[in-house]
């Protein structure tokens, strides 16, 4: 069955989508965008499209009007993003994370796909509660009680939920929601995909919260991936008004 990947265009989508190519091949492969209002929706989504039409992978991209929910400094233009990366809890946008995995989950049971990927990892557990381990697992249990026509699950959804919040339990939900990053810091993620690839498959991901050609260099999201190539002593190919100097040792 097909496998879905939530692809943002980010560095750690990207990393993933690497991952899952090598594991299953291109063609059991679905790239799922979202357009929910974010100002770096047109980069980080060029981005994308650049990496799947280099590989011919099926992309999809659902549009969600998460901005009618509230103003956040990721979808309102008049909400400077911060630089501050201990104010970054207002970046968040209120239940992003499960809106997307729901749309996914839907989408995947149309689809033949028993799977539905997301990138959270480490550097994403501080500011982001819907980034943690126990996030997704209540998630997938609630999906699969929530499924229509139940395969390795029950029609009776409180053994459903039972068997699926249950670790000790066997897995018994239909679309499993995976988090093969959540592990790893971002440059961990980064070490172990330069041991595979040229750092030039970064050129097709974008990560700037400001929504520019030219990556800020100075949000939350710039300085966590700048930091990354950093630390892993190699260059980031993409374009950026300016490279910060940092103490991060």
């Amino acid at each position: 069955m097909k496998k879905l990947i939530l692809h943002s265009g980010g560095m750690d989508s990207t990393a993933m989508m690497l991952d899952y190519v090598e594991t299953y091949g291109p063609e059991n492969i679905i790239s799922l965008g979202i357009n929910y209002g974010q100002k770096h929706l047109q980069f980080e989504s060029e981005a994308a499209w650049k990496f799947c039409n280099k590989r011919n992978i099926q992309r999809c991209v659902l549009s969600i009007p998460i901005s009618q929910l509230g103003s956040c400094s990721l979808i309102d233009k008049d909400v400077e993003v911060t630089t501050d990366m201990e104010d970054q809890r207002s970046t968040v946008v209120p239940q992003r994370n499960a809106i997307f995995l729901l749309f996914a989950a839907g989408f995947a049971e149309k689809n033949g796909c028993d799977e539905i990927v997301h990138g959270a990892c480490v550097d994403d557990y501080k500011a982001y509660r819907d980034c943690r381990p126990q996030f997704f697992k209540l998630l997938e249990a609630t999906i699969q009680a929530g499924r229509t026509q139940p395969i390795k699950g029950s029609e009776d959804i409180i053994q459903d939920l039972d068997h699926n919040i249950c670790s000790l339990l066997p897995d018994t939900a239909d679309v499993t929601i995976s988090t093969p990053l959540i592990d790893e810091t971002k440059t961990e993620t980064l070490t172990r995909i330069l041991e595979k690839h040229s750092v030039n498959v970064y050129k097709d991901s974008y990560s700037c919260y400001n929504g520019e050609q030219a990556s800020c260099g100075r949000c939350p999201a710039c300085v966590e991936r700048l930091v990354a190539f950093y630390k892993n002593q190699v260059e980031d190919p993409i374009w950026y008004v300016e490279r910060l100097n940092w103490n991060i040792d």
